[in-house]
């Protein structure tokens, strides 16, 4: 079967043998579509982690329908549409060691960019029913580790001030999150073109070009000197420093990912005066992405998606991402 391969020299397309029938709570799954995050770029360009000795199977998301399923499954039925959770192993609560090893696509443990995969039942979760599987491939990384700076660890409430930076795919999930939950959604991005998107498209109140070293006092400025409640960011390096800067008092910061680079120089004061709280965020468990799924049914949030590519421009896709010029989720669609 068609499929995509990471080895010592990157991405490459490979025919891929057949998975094993299911075992017992097992699923064997037809991969209808697949999103594209910037972890699997990290992966592919070999910057995520010391390469693994023997290949693995690229990719992080996917939706796709039920072929077959183990003995003591009963969840699940032949023919349902699914999604994947990042982890195999985290069904519920806190992280541990052993679950960590089980994030998919990266250090040698398989991914879904093949066009049949077997996935532990407990894993998976039903596609919500308004949802495109285009739709719901974006849905596992970008929209719960949106979820989770947002919602669960996040807490936001209406009314509060929510500062995103960028226009990627889990700041844009973010903004739609927060707005459902009634604040106000303020975002960094250096395009013109893409701060207009973002105002009409999914209710940003302000924008501030994040190459203006000055944003965050822009931001303070806009909020009357008061600052924002919740910051989900993306960026780290010395754009989660600035973050800081633009904070209110008892604020909190979902700190995800590290766009900017890995180091900050922060002074600690900033954290201190302000009783800001930070947390680190490395998506969420299968039962978060479950509220997340039920969430979208409810609220009948759907994804923005930038540009679908074909299994066999794969290789396009990633090069895509790569730019940055994206708003929203790059997806590859799996059938021909």
């Amino acid at each position: 079967m068609r499929g995509y391969l990471v080895g010592q020299d990157g991405l490459y397309h490979a025919d891929i043998p057949e998975p094993d029938d299911p075992g017992s709570n097992e699923v064997l799954i037809e991969v209808k579509a697949v999103s594209l995050n910037y972890r699997d770029l990290l992966v592919a360009r070999g910057k995520y982690g010391k390469a693994p000795p023997e290949p693995f199977i690229a990719g992080s998301d996917m939706a796709g329908t039920v072929l077959k399923v183990g003995r003591d499954v009963t969840r699940f039925r032949e023919g349902a549409a699914v999604l994947n959770a990042p982890f195999k192993h985290w069904p519920a609560g806190k992280i541990n060691g052993d679950w960590m090893q089980s994030l998919i696509g990266g250090a040698g443990v398989n991914g879904i960019l093949a066009e049949r995969v077997c996935f532990p039942a407990d894993a998976l979760v039903p596609m919500p029913s308004h949802f495109s599987f285009h739709e719901g491939a974006t849905l596992p990384i970008a929209g719960l580790t949106a979820w989770a700076g947002v919602m669960t660890h996040g807490q936001v409430k209406a009314g509060e001030r929510v500062l995103l930076h960028g226009t990627g795919g889990v700041s844009i999930f973010a903004a739609q999150i927060a707005r459902i939950a009634g604040a106000q959604v303020i975002m960094t991005t250096s395009s013109e073109e893409k701060a207009e998107v973002v105002k009409e498209r999914f209710g940003v109140s302000e924008t501030f070009d994040y190459r203006d070293e000055s944003w965050p006092k822009q931001v303070r400025a806009y909020t009357d000197g008061r600052g924002v409640d919740l910051v989900v960011d993306v960026a780290g390096g010395q754009t989660f420093t600035q973050s800081l800067k633009a904070c209110a008092l008892n604020a909190r910061i979902s700190l995800i990912g590290i766009l900017d680079g890995y180091e900050s120089v922060l002074n600690p004061f900033d954290i201190i005066g302000r009783q800001i709280q930070i947390r680190g965020i490395y998506m969420e468990s299968a039962q978060e992405l479950a509220a997340l799924a039920g969430a979208c049914e409810i609220a009948q949030l759907k994804p923005c998606i930038d540009r679908v590519f074909s299994l066999d421009h794969t290789l396009e896709a990633f090069e895509y991402l790569e730019s940055q010029q994206h708003i929203g989720k790059i997806v590859i669609e799996m059938t021909s």
